[in-house]
């Protein structure tokens, strides 16, 4: 029994310490700021639009109150959010005006997403985001989705805590199982905010995210930002000399901040489903770029080449930089950078669909230990002046012969035969 718990101790410890190194290393909180700004660039066109189809379903005066529940502590800012989006879809209404006021929606909207795409891709270590087609299909429907789930696992929430209450009440209950229960509908409340997470984490990054991962952040991030949530409630009782200060205008800063602060919480969550789905690949620790010998170096650039080959030979799914990290037991972040050499080198290219990842830019067929080998060694600028001299002659004429004695040697074998 120790020994198990040790160990989900030991997982849950190297978790959150990983996630804060990959937060730190992914500039998170600078995202963060970047969705703040995006987010209020889009809060009225897409208050307006789910608004707009609220009202055509006879539910509109339900959703004003779904938002304000949510943006607890923010009734302020969100009544005029709330009247701008009534605003909007007052003066799009007929002729031009609605065709104009429904192209800002979308691209507000994408816009929003696209930059949400974008962060989680680069924490997944995912190349290449949707094509367009599939940006404003996938966001529409994403958008959408997580709304209604929003609403309707609100009002499951709501319909099953009021009957819980009223059979409580007509049963004479247990104090310890009362407690229980109690207990239970204090913890329905984050449900709705686990699987909103939970759902994001799951389809706005451009790949397939394991479930028990994606649950695994979103009940943790979720969790944090209702707790956060609730702390924020209690930090505005006692800011009454700041709005004494600053009137109305208080909001504005405090609804910034909350922002902020929400980002940075589901962007943690992010990394914790990413490094729980990749926990033993991110295990490893990371060695320096340059610190690495050249002879270690061109040995890693070798058998990344080879193990793209094989893959590229058998016509499985380009590779990534979490199955090659996985297939020599580096850590991801020091294979991206080999990948990214690869790629400068003109070895591999980027694959961006149908499955993103990397491919060989050679004929297999014949692509050799010594065209890698060289093409690593010439990367970068070659152009800079040494002078003309005798003996720089002399010693590009020795490597030029040590090159094409490694080409003649016994060691000079194609990467499909190694």
């Amino acid at each position: 029994m120790k020994s198990v718990l040790n160990r989900y101790w030991q997982f849950g410890y190297g978790i959150f310490r990983i996630s804060g190194r990959e937060f730190v290393r992914d500039r998170c909180s600078l995202q963060a700021s970047a969705l703040t700004l995006y987010t209020l660039l889009a809060i009225v066109p897409v208050m307006a639009m789910a608004f707009g189809i609220a009202k055509g379903f006879g539910f509109q005066q339900y959703l004003e109150t779904r938002i304000l529940s949510l943006f607890a502590g923010q009734e302020q800012v969100i009544q005029n959010v709330l009247a701008f989006s009534a605003n909007l879809l007052e003066r799009t209404k007929g002729g031009l005006m609605a065709v104009l006021g429904i192209i800002f929606l979308m691209y507000a909207l994408i816009k929003l997403m696209g930059h949400m795409e974008d962060t989680f891709n680069r924490i997944w270590r995912v190349r290449g985001n949707r094509r367009i087609i599939r940006k404003i299909t996938d966001y529409i429907a994403i958008a959408l989705a997580a709304g209604l789930l929003v609403i309707f696992s609100g009002s499951a929430t709501i319909f099953i805590t009021g009957y819980l209450e009223k059979f409580m009440a007509i049963l004479d209950l247990p104090a310890g199982l009362g407690r229980v229960i109690s207990f239970g509908l204090n913890v329905f409340p984050f449900v709705t905010v686990w699987m909103v997470f939970t759902f994001f984490y799951m389809f706005i990054p451009n790949k397939n995210v394991n479930v028990r991962a994606a649950l695994g952040g979103g009940i943790i991030a979720g969790t944090i930002f209702q707790l956060a949530q609730i702390a924020y409630v209690q930090f505005q009782v006692g800011v009454s000399t700041y709005n004494a200060i600053y009137g109305s205008f208080a909001a504005i800063p405090l609804f910034l901040l909350w922002l902020k602060t929400s980002w940075t919480i589901v962007l943690f969550g992010a990394e914790i489903s990413f490094v729980w789905e990749n926990f033993d690949v991110l295990q490893t620790d990371d060695p320096e770029y340059e610190h690495i010998s050249i002879r270690v170096k061109k040995l890693i650039i070798l058998k990344i080449a080879v193990f793209c080959v094989n893959r590229f030979a058998q016509g499985r799914a380009p590779v990534t930089s979490l199955s090659v990290a996985d297939h020599l037991n580096l850590s991801v972040n020091i294979t991206s950078v080999f990948m990214e050499k690869l790629v400068h080198s003109r070895i591999l290219f980027k694959v961006s669909a149908p499955d993103p990842g990397f491919a060989p830019a050679w004929d297999i067929e014949r692509l050799t230990v010594m065209d890698v080998v060289t093409a690593f060694e010439k990367m970068g600028e070659d152009d800079l002046y040494l002078g003309d001299t005798l003996e720089l002659s002399a010693l590009e004429q020795s490597l030029e012969s040590f090159a094409a004695a490694a080409r003649q040697s016994s060691g000079e074998r194609f990467l499909k035969d190694v």
